[in-house]
């Protein structure tokens, strides 16, 4: 379901209320709305962040200097700027505070990230829930668009993938893109978007010299 029509089922269940349910229907549509406006502040933020450290990196300041060492540690976290259009709903917040985004509505969702591959590297995905491990334990991974072999470690809903990175002299960004099994709707809950896995972090670090 995209987010129009979500929009519109949410709309037609609030007008079906009356009473204290209405009242409570339209608490939780503010409630609603602040979480995403805090989300948006956030990740417009973090973009202004990261395009000023990628100019950084490519040597496009205002110096014109020779472009800086790519940072061997890269983390990636859910409330960071991550485009929707890269396989990902809206960073939402569990009951505990974690952040969290799903991936979805595609199999696919795609990171660029800016880091040292000279000696080669190594990755590991947190994910905190994905919904049916059996369903999605065979994750795959392309990295610079050449499948890379993934670890699957199952952790309480979710699991870690880890996989290392090939050696790379070429100083660009590094193209990493899972694609599930499958994306699948809850079972037993209301919302009825398709959903791949609940992404906690990413973490990539390069390896050191030998």
């Amino acid at each position: 379901m995209d987010e129009e029509s979500g929009l519109e089922t949410r709309l037609q269940l609030l007008l079906a209320k009356r009473g204290q349910e209405l009242v409570k229907g339209l608490t939780d549509e503010i409630m609603r709305l602040h979480r995403e406006i805090a989300a948006l502040q956030r990740e417009l933020k973090a973009l202004g962040e990261y395009q000023t450290m990628r100019d950084r990196w490519l040597g496009r300041g205002e110096t014109g200097a020779k472009g800086a060492t790519l940072p061997r540690n890269v983390v990636i976290a859910p409330d960071q700027m991550i485009s929707l259009r890269d396989g990902f709903y809206p960073a939402e917040v569990a009951g505990d505070g974690t952040a969290f985004r799903w991936t979805g509505p595609s199999r696919e969702f795609v990171f660029d990230v800016f880091v040292e591959r000279r000696w080669g590297g190594s990755l590991k995905l947190d994910v905190l829930n994905c919904i049916d491990y059996e369903a999605q334990k065979d994750l795959a991974l392309f990295v610079d668009g050449v499948p890379a072999t993934v670890e699957i470690e199952q952790q309480g809903s979710g699991f870690a993938a880890r996989a290392a990175l090939a050696a790379s002299d070429e100083g660009r960004s590094t193209n990493l893109v899972f694609v599930l099994p499958a994306v699948l709707t809850p079972p037993g809950s209301e919302d009825e978007r398709l959903l791949g896995v609940a992404f906690g972090k990413l973490t990539v670090c390069a390896n050191g010299q030998p």
